[in-house]
């Protein structure tokens, strides 16, 4: 059991750096300012997509509150947008598209904010893996050790 902890403990974290490494990659590549929001938001996309599945499995199969945590988080994220977009797509429609140059700004507005809140979220998780792992390693290895 302990090896299997170990593992899903080096994998989540691996997977996580791998993700980070490639943001920077291509980040410093395409060095401008839509690049960078362009690969950001990509990054973001992938990072956030492999820590819910993974949440969902820790969850479910241990019960780590930090992780539901996690979930509710971005379930609240979720539905902030959900609901932020349709109120917007309601003011458009009742304008009869009037409003529609202020809904495609206030859409990008609310792509960045989304990006940086999931970005906020992400680095937490990453920060919960790294001490995850870290105490793993560091926990003590026989009666002894205490």
């Amino acid at each position: 059991m302990l090896r299997i902890t170990k593992y899903r403990l080096l994998l989540d974290f691996s997977i996580q750096l791998i993700l980070f490494i490639l943001w920077a990659v291509q980040a410093a590549l395409h060095f401008n300012y839509f690049g960078l929001l362009y690969y950001s938001s990509i990054f973001i996309l992938l990072l956030t997509a492999w820590q819910l599945l993974h949440a969902f499995y820790v969850v479910r199969k241990h019960q780590d509150w930090h992780r539901k945590q996690y979930l509710q988080n971005m379930r609240q994220l979720l539905a902030y947008s959900l609901i932020t977009i349709g109120i917007g797509l309601f003011m458009m429609l009742a304008s009869f598209g009037f409003l529609a140059p202020f809904f495609i700004f206030s859409l990008h507005v609310l792509h960045w904010v989304i990006c940086l809140v999931a970005l906020y979220f992400a680095g937490r998780y990453f920060w919960t893996s790294i001490r995850q792992l870290q105490d793993y390693i560091n926990r003590p290895k026989s009666f002894w050790d205490l």
